[in-house]
Formats: C-alpha cells, sequence, structure tokens
C-alpha cells in the first residue's frame, strides 16, 4: 500500500522568521505577568492574615495577679481532695488486709499443693515404663529418670 504525499504549502505552513521570536516573546510576559498576579494575590492574603492575627492579639487581656492567685487556690484544693482520696483509698486497703489474712494463707496453700501435684505429674511422665517392667520379674530397670 503506498501513501501519497501531500504537497507542501509554501504560503501557508512556514512562518515568517520575525514572527517567530516576537510570538515567543509575547507568550513569555503573559506567563509573567500571571505570575506576577498570583504573587500579589498571594501577598494580599497574607497581609491579611497578618492584620487578622495582629487585631487578635491587641484583644487579648493578659493575666492578672488575682487570676494567678486563683489558678494557684485551685490546685491546692485539687491536691488536697487527691490527699484525701489517697488516704481513704489507704484505709480501704488496710482494712481488706485484716479481714484477709485466712483467705489468702489458704490460697498459698491452694498454689503449693498445685506446684506439688504439677511437679509428681512432669516426673512421672518422665519414667519410662514398657510392659516387661510390670511383670514384677528382677531384672535390669527399664525406667529412667
Amino acid at each position: 500500500m503506498r501513501f501519497r504525499l501531500r504537497p507542501r504549502r509554501a504560503a501557508q505552513s512556514t512562518p515568517q522568521p520575525a514572527a517567530v521570536p516576537a510570538v515567543r516573546t509575547e507568550r513569555a510576559l503573559v506567563a509573567l505577568a500571571i505570575h506576577s498576579q498570583q504573587l500579589d494575590e498571594r501577598l494580599a492574603r497574607m497581609e491579611h492574615r497578618l492584620e487578622v492575627l495582629a487585631s487578635d492579639e491587641r484583644d487579648l487581656d493578659l493575666p492578672t495577679q488575682d487570676d494567678l492567685l486563683e489558678v494557684r487556690l485551685h490546685s491546692a484544693r485539687v491536691s488536697a481532695e487527691l490527699t484525701q482520696v489517697a488516704v481513704e483509698l489507704q484505709a480501704r486497703i488496710d482494712d481488706l488486709a485484716v479481714r484477709m489474712p485466712a483467705v489468702v494463707a489458704e490460697d498459698r496453700r491452694q498454689r503449693r499443693a498445685r506446684t506439688l501435684a504439677e511437679t509428681i505429674i512432669d516426673l512421672s511422665d518422665s519414667l519410662d515404663t514398657t510392659p516387661v517392667d510390670l511383670d514384677g520379674q528382677q531384672g535390669d530397670w527399664a525406667a529412667t529418670a
């Protein structure tokens, strides 16, 4: 298959040499104008934000000596309440400790018995016993610890 070549039109396709740099310069100037406008808008927004922040700072009241004393008094009250709660909690713990020694001792005995039972089970599992050992014949021991 052959493609036909289209004849080139010399008048329309060849740009004038002086017009090409002018178009490029024009595009560059438009791009610079757009960028400068964007920068100007950003600067205006930043200036507005700074003005708002400055006006907010002027409206703030600085703490006075009375405010400081009020905060200190409040923290002292909270500290006193916390100390009182800690003392009450310690008293409750002491009361329960006096009532519960028998329960605690029983729990210790149960833990010791459980530990002993586990040790006996472990030892019995480690012994190697065969049916020949159970026949009652005297001879070499097959059980090992």
